[in-house]
């Protein structure tokens, strides 16, 4: 009898495993019209660490004999066409009953993050053990090798021992557009994470304790974020109170821990990826010609040729796997290996493709996500030639630029700068310069590696200098904003452009007075059109950065002379149009300051003749109305509801806060709970509004008072709100006198 059935059914090794997994999923599936792809072919290959031929034998001989029963249905995130997947049999269950379980585990800790599907691996089990020995003597391990080895695979067996120890795991994948702040957000599982070396240090030693901490595929991360994510992990690796994983490709970026190799797995342990029922001799040219190489092993199918040469498994990549691929398949290839990130198999211009690479096993599945495997993507981005390349990019510009998706502007901003040329750098630059805005509100991590790519594919566009300025200030990096103005030219530094960045550069390293200087002294030189605007960001600034309360006499009636010498003859019909609304709206802000309910109605009634009663802005001045004037909040929260802009709903929560704050109401608590938090700090006003978010935690919860305003402090430094700064400095310092 096999000792792996309890039964009267004999089962072999691969069957009873087959079997056993089949048995982990709910029978309600076999009637389901969508299943998940882990029931596929590919994916219980995928799960059992096989070449996808290997599952035919166990898979003929189970159906065959009535234990299991195939049919073609839709797999969830795999597109349009239906695929193959396998069901248990009511004899299949029965015998599922019978069969000896393999030894678990409880797992009593908990997995946070993003961790791929956990596979079985052959020929690693010492490996995974002298792991978790050097993790035990070392704080830091880093997993290295050559792509398609199995470093993911070993991190995430790593992280189920470590689970079934009883401590917690917490897993981030890296990909090119994640700096500090995502890296931090997934690790702590929250969006609200620091963005700074120091402060994101701190709080993930904060939960450090029974704690791994792993950081999958360094080698993505992009050069524009590797000099800060390098610093936090070193800052990890030197804590002894932290346990690291870093699983990279050779060589890493970074000298931490202990490095150890992944290399190829043995002979004897590489046959059994392959099919069982494959004739020995053949077995063995196999694994002579592919070594131990996990991947390339999956990779293979009969029929293959093998290479000879030292470069053998891109030479086998290259010739057998991607060159015998037909027109559509390889074409869905060459859009995800121009790809910058895993996508959904839906937003594929073309995903014929998609079946056949996932049955070779060419896919990485990110939960619902695809990307290549990134050898496989490795090997055919060399075989583009430069022409090639363009022409893939600029195809997939044009695809993203239809989608309506807020992450699609990534995609195509990303594809359009691969696509440049010298030809082009004039309208790339322009294109960047106008989207910019929405790609900081999307994702500001992602906008500052797409403009450093510009930079290095277009050397000589000064004004891309100006631009990564720019978006390193939204973000507050002012060390990168400082590097890139100094990187413009003579004559590009004497542009209005360069002082104005210039100026806010001194403000976020504190120097407010010389950034108050310089900008009077560009308002000396600017056209009469330019200064307005300029005194016109300068008023809003300067009623926007102050703490939550009551407006000073001072502030309003300076603001009320600044507003009578604004002069908008000077501008444009539809600049004219946008400072009316700015104008209006502060006038209104300052009516509702003194309770100045008539004022601040005729001013909503003339806006309306310039827009109408129903836009969005009269709409906001009127539940602000209604809240501060009325003590009515019902406007406000029904707006909440439906607006669209997380920023904007952000504000209007905050609004109630302090309302309720004003007027001592028991609920502040659940309306700060009830706050959306940015969740990308990748522009001033997302940073102001967090500075404004940590105030208020500190004023509701007593016992983190002194934490929550010196984040607070920080955010508002960042957010160049140098007012809110120091007053909120001399409250903090009022408390700390009194602990």
């Amino acid at each position: 009898m096999n000792p792996r059935l309890s039964s009267r059914f004999v089962l072999t090794d691969s069957e009873a495993r087959l079997v056993r997994l089949l048995a982990t999923f709910p029978e309600s599936l076999e009637k389901a019209w969508d299943v998940p792809r882990s029931i596929s072919l590919p994916g219980l290959a995928e799960h059992l660490g096989l070449v996808r031929s290997a599952l035919n034998p166990p898979i003929t001989s189970l159906e065959n004999r009535g234990f299991i029963k195939t049919r073609q249905t839709h797999v969830i995130g795999g597109g349009h066409r239906k695929r193959t997947v396998v069901h248990l049999t009511k004899k299949g269950w029965e015998t599922a009953e019978g069969l000896v379980p393999e030894e678990e585990v409880d797992s009593i800790g908990e997995l946070f993050g993003n961790p791929p599907p956990l596979t079985y691996l052959h020929g690693r089990s010492e490996f995974v053990q002298e792991i978790l020995e050097e993790l035990e003597t070392g704080s830091c391990v880093q997993l290295i090798g050559l792509p398609g080895m199995g470093k993911t695979s070993l991190l995430r067996v790593l992280a189920e021992e470590v689970v079934t120890q009883g401590k917690d795991v917490r897993w981030t994948t890296m990909h090119a557009h994640h700096d500090i702040g995502k890296m931090t957000a997934e690790l702590l599982g929250k969006d609200d994470a620091p963005k700074d070396v120091d402060a994101a240090g701190t709080a993930l030693a904060e939960v450090c304790e029974n704690t791994l901490f792993v950081v999958d595929e360094l080698q993505a991360v992009h050069e524009r974020h590797l000099p800060e994510i390098t610093s936090l992990l070193t800052s990890l690796a030197e804590n002894k109170d932290v346990t690291l994983a870093i699983g990279c490709r050779a060589p890493s970026p970074i000298e931490i821990g202990i490095v150890t190799k992944v290399d190829e797995i043995s002979e004897e342990d590489a046959q059994k990826l392959l099919p069982e029922d494959l004739e020995e001799e053949i077995a063995q040219q196999v694994v002579s010609a592919l070594g131990g190489h996990p991947l390339a092993l999956k990779l293979w199918q009969p029929g293959h040729t093998l290479p000879e040469a030292d470069d053998r498994i891109q030479e086998f990549i290259r010739t057998d796997v991607v060159e015998k691929l037909a027109k559509e398949e390889l074409a869905t290839m060459d859009e995800l290996a121009a790809s910058p990130l895993p996508i959904l198999v839906d937003q594929l211009s073309n995903d014929d493709g998609v079946n056949l690479l996932d049955d070779t096993a060419l896919l990485r599945w990110i939960i619902e996500s695809i990307e290549l495997q990134h050898l496989v993507r490795n090997v055919r981005r060399t075989m583009w030639s430069d022409e090639e390349a363009k022409d893939i990019h600029s195809t997939a510009a044009e695809h993203w630029a239809d989608r309506i998706e807020p992450a699609a502007i990534v995609h195509e901003t990303h594809h359009r700068v691969q696509a440049a040329s010298s030809e082009s750098a004039t309208e790339v630059t322009e294109s960047l310069e106008s989207s910019i805005g929405q790609l900081l509100s999307i994702d500001s991590a992602a906008a500052a590696a797409i403009i450093q790519d510009a930079i290095n594919i277009l050397p000589n566009a000064q004004r891309l200098n100006l631009l990564s300025a720019r978006v390193a200030i939204e973000r507050g990096e002012g060390e990168h904003a400082e590097k890139a103005l100094s990187k413009c030219d003579a004559e590009l530094q004497e542009e209005i452009d360069w002082r104005l960045l210039n100026a806010r550069v001194k403000r976020l390293s504190g120097k407010f007075d010389e950034a108050n200087q310089e900008e009077r002294a560009v308002l000396e030189i600017a056209d009469p059109s330019r200064a307005t605007k300029i005194l016109l960001n300068r008023l809003v600034l300067s009623i926007e950065d102050r703490l939550p309360q009551q407006l000073g006499d001072e502030l309003r009636t300076n603001a009320e002379s600044a507003l009578d010498e604004i002069d908008l003859s000077t501008l444009e019909s539809d600049n004219k149009k946008a400072a009316l609304v700015t104008i209006a709206a502060i006038r209104h802000s300052l009516a509702l300051a003194t309770n100045d309910a008539d004022t601040a109605a005729k001013i909503r009634t003339d806006l309306a003749t310039t827009a109408s009663h129903d836009d969005p802005i009269i709409e906001e001045m009127a539940a602000r109305a209604a809240l501060i004037i009325g003590d009515d909040p019902h406007r406000v929260r029904s707006l909440i509801s439906r607006t669209a802009n997380p920023l904007r709903r952000c504000a209007l929560g905050l609004l109630l806060v302090k309302h309720a704050h004003e007027k001592n109401y028991p609920d502040i608590a659940e309306l700060l709970a009830d706050v959306e938090h940015p969740s990308d700090l990748g522009t001033t006003t997302a940073r102001r509004l967090s500075a404004l978010h940590w105030y208020w935690r500190g004023v509701v919860d007593n016992s983190q008072r002194v934490k929550c305003w010196q984040e607070a402090m920080h955010r508002f430094g960042m957010a160049e709100c140098a007012n809110a700064y120091t007053q909120l400095q001399h409250k903090l310092h009022d408390v700390m006198r009194l602990l």
